[in-house]
């Protein structure tokens, strides 16, 4: 089961949707009948209750939304999971205002991807490490450039939540 939560650029209303099994979705706690195929890397055939729809979809790292063309209307998203917004959460509050150097696992799981090493230069957007929490991948990626001071994890090693993955210069 997978919840995500999106927000249009052009609407205050935000969307709570959550892929209940492999052919049904709740959207704001209203449940569809799905199935898709990808036509390309970028571009969705979605059927939703037996209607069709086209979907082209950019991201752009650099802004951390994703524009997305359906039935020729553009729409800005930002699509956030839950850990994704228990990330924003853990990040924010007391230290607001200055910069975090210290990356935390949000999560107890395993490292499966280590990108970085010490010394390394990283830019913003890029993926240090992927941490597989419940059989779901997590890319955890720079939130600005920087230099990775220390890499307190390897590969394949068990974290617990709150553990101190990575340090940033």
């Amino acid at each position: 089961m997978k919840k995500y939560f999106t927000n249009n650029f052009d609407s205050k209303e935000k969307d709570e949707i959550e892929f209940l099994n492999q052919n049904i979705v709740s959207v704001n706690k209203k449940e569809y009948d799905y199935d898709y195929k990808f036509l390309n890397p970028n571009v969705v055939m979605l059927r939703m209750n037996d209607k069709n729809f086209i979907v082209t979809v950019s991201d752009n790292d650099e802004e951390e939304f994703y524009d997305v063309n359906l039935g020729s209307q553009m729409y800005k998203i930002v699509a956030k999971s839950e850990l994704d917004l228990l990330v924003d959460k853990m990040s924010s509050g007391k230290n607001e205002g200055r910069e975090k150097k210290e990356i935390y696992s949000p999560m107890p799981g395993i490292i499966t991807k280590l990108n970085v090493s010490e010394g390394q230069k990283v830019n913003k957007g890029e993926v240090l490490l992927v941490l597989e929490a419940m059989k779901m991948e997590n890319e955890i990626k720079a939130k600005k450039d920087c230099v990775i001071k220390k890499v307190n994890v390897t590969e394949l090693k068990s974290v617990e939540k709150n553990e101190l993955l990575l340090v940033l210069d």
